[in-house]
């Protein structure tokens, strides 16, 4: 098995390259074959976003290439998508994991080229909930043994959705509104999560999905965590906001596995999921 190391985002701080080596080592003992990019830790101002994109377009371009972990974040990540050659994408079989900022690829792929990507970060592997982690990565990640129960959903508003859930942080997903990486929501489950913001911001953000006319196309809506809301304790919730912005007849579940959070689990962008009550 072979998979490669990339930084789509902000690029990864010089003082992190021995948490790159320590992955890199935890792979190596899962038997996976590891590839660093060259461009982890340049700095913004010295890469391009062409070779960035090159980069990502050359690993799924390798046969032998099964998985492309990015494990950056922060927010540039959209800078590659117009430089990405989706041909190339569409014709591989490695699978691109990524979270936070990495919404926008995971997108932006699927629309593009119908494939499911992995909102996963796998350096959730050196932290707090490692070796539950290492666990968990071994049988669900690796065998590509993805599934909705793994989420432990519970209802706060109807009992079950069915579709393609697309989205994952609802900052960087607004990001590709209006371009053509945004991905047709009809009928999708839309998962929405988020690291740092207000009640504000999120009043923001829904109100941005409502005139863009998304809750009159979707089937439901997912709610992982909401790092910086649920530890300040802000009120409104996310919850309360999501109730009274979003129309009544729309299903809304909410996960504790999927964010920010070092107990994260992966969902798959782009495939279909059902979710019941129960």
């Amino acid at each position: 098995m072979k998979a490669a190391l990339v930084a789509c985002s902000d690029p990864m701080l010089l003082y992190q390259r021995a948490d790159v080596e320590r992955l890199k080592t935890l792979l190596e003992q899962e038997n996976v074959e590891v590839v660093l990019s060259p461009h982890l830790f340049d700095r913004v101002e010295d890469l391009t976003e062409k070779e960035k994109a090159d980069d990502l377009t050359g690993y799924f371009r390798d046969p032998a290439m099964d998985f492309i972990f990015d494990i950056s974040g922060g927010d540039i990540a959209n800078s590659v998508l117009q430089e990405l050659n989706y041909e190339e994408i569409r014709e591989s079989r490695a699978v691109f994991c990524g979270y936070s900022d990495l919404t926008t690829v995971l997108n932006a792929v699927y629309a593009k080229t119908g494939r499911a990507t992995v909102n996963y970060q796998i350096r959730n592997l050196l932290y707090d909930h490692g070796e539950t982690q290492r666990v968990y990565f071994r049988e669900h990640i690796l065998t590509g043994h993805i599934t909705g129960s793994d989420l432990e959903c519970r209802f706060l508003r109807g009992n079950s959705m069915s579709g393609r859930v697309l989205g994952g942080n609802v900052r960087c997903f607004l990001k590709l509104a209006g371009t053509p990486f945004f991905p047709d929501l009809t009928g999708a489950i839309l998962l929405l999560e988020a690291y740092s913001g207000t009640p504000m911001k999120m009043t923001t953000y829904l109100h941005q999905l409502s005139q863009m006319g998304v809750f009159g196309k979707i089937s439901g809506i997912l709610l992982g965590r909401f790092s910086e809301m649920e530890k300040k304790g802000y009120t409104p919730t996310v919850r309360e906001l999501v109730e009274k912005i979003v129309p009544p007849e729309i299903p809304i579940a909410a996960t504790p596995y999927v964010g920010h959070e070092t107990d994260a689990r992966a969902i798959c962008i782009g495939r279909e999921y059902s979710l019941k009550e129960g």
